[in-house]
């Protein structure tokens, strides 16, 4: 039986373990902290719940425009964060009740490589296999010229405070920054948001940081473009940021969010020959194999994009090559990106501004969503839905959006992309009403000059 050894338990880490099994293997993971990682216990599942949490509440206080009247509403933090405790809680039983299930070992410590086939365990302990797969994930990038002070944190520490800071300055407008920023603005905080580059979610296009933008201004948001932060002083009272152009900001809480590393020192991954690229990250081909034979890498330590989804597809195919000796090769072409602010933002495959980056022409089908009825319905009329195509036989290449629930959306043109399907294929394809699926359905319809319900 092909033994297999998997460092670290996040999304990459526990799937890698469980596909292993699933193939016949005899799997280990090693994970020195919570099974589940940064997604489930630090990152994704935590904030969603907080997202969750002030969805309701905003719906609440906007209930008069639907002729629902209610008293005053208040927030019980406590509670808020409680549950958001309690849904981590779960979703790690869960997942430890099916690594259980699939007779996957847990060995609770941290490891390090000893060689090629084998890892020494913290305390004492060495485990021998057939492939070792490192998945050890990523952590918050820390800025070194900030004071060393309780009230500045990264997003780790923002998800445990105690109580809603009064005035919460973010550095960054990244898609952690900007879905903190919308969640604790919500609760009450007074948010500065300082990107020093020139929008809010650089990786996405323009369009869509424009928009956001001008949200996050409506909803008392105030977003600092194409700013540095010069200083930031730790006084008595506040924390104190002097920007680019000269604009202080004071704040009760900073939550530094410029982006993750990868936790991949201390592992005796360089000690065994492993290759680390200039950046931190663990060097692979397309099969998930490093530069030494039996060692693979999957998730975060392996590199962008840092995303739990991207991390599952990478910890399956990791595990079958180990497992069974074939090549597998990861599929880059399509990974849904999705910003679960308000409206949330979603985007795939090759976008407007991805395709100008590199020269290449396409044309855009588009549609807002204010001439769809279920948006206008539910008072969520705002935003877009933009399908990029190949010039001439409309192949679906991507998409942005801006609007509500694109995080479920963006999947119909993900599949369109990975199957090669035409504008035509979503145009002729019936989507049902009142929904917000419509929009999809007639950006398509637009683009093949067929739109009925948009100009």
């Amino acid at each position: 039986m092909t033994k297999v050894i998997v460092l670290g338990g996040g999304p990459a880490g526990y799937v890698a373990g469980l596909r292993a099994a699933q193939l016949g293997a005899e799997a280990t993971v090693v994970e020195g902290r919570e099974i589940g990682g940064t997604c489930l216990n630090r990152g994704c599942i935590p904030t969603k719940s907080m997202v969750a949490g002030v969805e309701r509440l905003r719906q609440v206080r906007e209930g008069a425009a639907f002729g629902i009247l209610a008293p005053e509403v208040a927030v019980d933090f406590a509670a808020l964060m409680a549950r958001k405790r309690e849904t981590t809680e779960r979703l790690r039983s869960g997942t430890e009740q099916l690594l259980k299930g699939r007779e996957v070992a847990i060995e609770r410590c941290r490891g390090r490589l000893a060689s090629a086939q084998a890892v020494e365990l913290d305390g004492g302990g060495r485990l021998e296999a057939d492939a070792v797969i490192a998945a050890t994930g990523s952590e918050p990038v820390r800025l070194p010229f900030l004071p060393d002070d309780p009230r500045i944190v990264t997003s780790d520490e923002l998800l445990e405070v105690e109580e809603v800071p009064s005035r919460l300055a973010i550095i960054g407008g990244g898609v952690i920054g900007c879905e903190l920023a919308a969640i604790f603005a919500e609760l009450g905080a007074e948010v500065t948001v300082v990107e020093m580059l020139e929008q809010l979610l650089p990786g996405e296009d323009k369009r869509v940081g424009q928009t956001l933008q001008r949200t996050f201004k409506k909803r008392g948001i105030a977003a600092h473009v194409k700013t540095r932060v010069e200083s930031v002083e730790a006084a008595a009272d506040a924390v104190r940021m002097s920007l680019a152009g000269g604009t202080t900001v004071e704040a009760d809480l900073v939550l530094q969010s410029v982006g993750r590393r990868p936790v991949a020192q201390g592992l005796g991954l360089e000690e065994v020959g492993v290759g680390i690229d200039e950046h931190g990250f663990v060097e692979v081909d397309e099969t998930l194999r490093t530069t030494v034979d039996g060692v693979f890498a999957a998730g975060d330590v392996a590199g962008p994009p840092l995303l739990a989804h991207w991390a599952y597809h990478e910890g399956a195919i990791a595990a079958e090559n180990a497992v069974t000796g074939s090549r597998l090769e990861v599929d880059r072409r399509v990974v849904p990106n999705c910003v679960f602010t308000h409206p949330e933002v979603a985007s795939c495959g090759l976008t407007e501004g991805r395709a100008a980056s590199q020269g290449i022409e396409v044309e855009v089908a588009h549609v807002r969503f204010n001439g769809n009825s279920k948006a206008v319905v539910e008072g969520e009329a705002d935003g877009f839905v933009r399908v990029v195509t190949e010039p001439g036989s409309g192949i679906v290449l991507g998409a942005s959006m801006v609007g509500p629930r694109v995080t479920e959306l963006i999947h119909e043109v993900a599949v369109a992309v990975s199957a090669g399907l035409s504008l035509e294929a979503i145009a002729g394809t019936i989507h049902a009403h009142p929904t917000l699926s419509e929009a999809v359905g007639e950006a398509a319809l637009s683009g093949v000059g067929k739109g009925i319900h948009s100009l």
